[in-house]
């Protein structure tokens, strides 16, 4: 993959990502100052996919460090009261650098600018919360990273550079150009499998996959965690099939597990699977500055 993407992520602990390309980072967990240090200060956008600790822990250092360089977005699903309520308390908690955060509920379908010429962000609803209703504003969102290409249009396709270059010329790039936009990563956030028409296309799936085993899923689901739905390895590498993608990264893993046994599952699913796609993993209690520098997991 050629895409530079540093992550954290451990549940219940920390998650993050950061996407250099976009000036991106997706979730705000525990930590996530500490390691990215200044570079804090060089992200336009700040997406948050829901509002549980492990995803919000360190977001008021955020605010504080990003703050001090200038304002910026902070998006966030529009359901769900505690918004409002951390929007305040960082306001009292720290009104100077505070004030330079743009607080934006954000709802299935928005559009958002990345502040990088032609990166874009659209908006989908996910379910993480086994109580949420569509008719409300969504409480836990996913996010897809678009990018905006000016095309030749087809009736100049055929043509000699040279003429597509006085073409430009005498009558303006836009003329013989159209936008088109490319997925280039859908990320699901928490939450149950996501429909994999919003993933096809896409050159990268990043998909949560808490649990190795669904058993492993039927015990969670008894303990604190009520409430909450999750993915399964079989159920985000099924949905990266469907969407025929040919990259994943599966993150989100419980830390229950060991290095070992998260490999091993994830290549026995793969290959059960037949899947064509390369697989990595975050594996948890992992920092990575550059995920894609790892050896993938699977190959086809």
């Amino acid at each position: 993959m050629q895409l530079q993407l540093a992550m954290h992520s451990s549940p219940r602990f920390s998650t993050w990502l950061w996407f250099n390309d976009w000036k991106l980072q997706i979730d705000a967990g525990d930590g996530v100052s500490q390691q990215l240090g200044y570079k804090i200060r060089k992200i336009d956008t700040f997406l948050m996919t829901h509002s549980h600790r492990d995803h919000i822990g360190g977001l008021l250092q955020v605010i504080n460090q990003r703050g001090e360089a200038g304002g910026f977005l902070l998006g966030h699903p529009a359901g769900g009261r505690s918004w409002r309520e951390m929007e305040n308390f960082a306001l009292k908690f720290n009104p100077g650098s505070s004030k330079s955060a743009m607080w934006k509920p954000l709802e299935e379908g928005d559009w958002l600018d990345s502040g990088v010429e032609g990166r874009l962000i659209q908006c989908f609803r996910t379910r993480h919360y086994a109580d949420d209703l569509p008719q409300n504003a969504p409480r836990s969102l996913g996010f897809q990273l678009i990018w905006r290409k000016n095309k030749l249009l087809a009736e100049f396709a055929s043509l000699p550079q040279k003429e597509i270059t006085e073409l430009a010329l005498s009558r303006g790039r836009e003329a013989i150009t159209a936008p088109v936009d490319e997925k280039w990563v859908t990320i699901s956030g928490d939450g149950c499998p996501i429909n994999a028409e919003i993933a096809r296309g896409s050159q990268l799936l990043v998909h949560e996959a808490t649990f190795l085993s669904p058993d492993d899923y039927d015990a969670e689901a008894a303990g604190d965690d009520v409430g909450h739905v999750h993915s399964t390895v079989l159920q985000a590498l099924s949905v990266a099939r469907e969407a025929q993608v040919p990259n994943v990264l599966l993150y989100h893993i419980s830390t229950r597990y060991t290095d070992q046994e998260i490999r091993e599952a994830i290549r026995g699913v793969a290959t059960e699977l037949g899947l064509k796609a390369k697989v990595w993993a975050a594996l948890p209690r992992r920092v990575y500055f550059d995920v894609f520098r790892e050896r993938p997991l699977f190959e086809p």
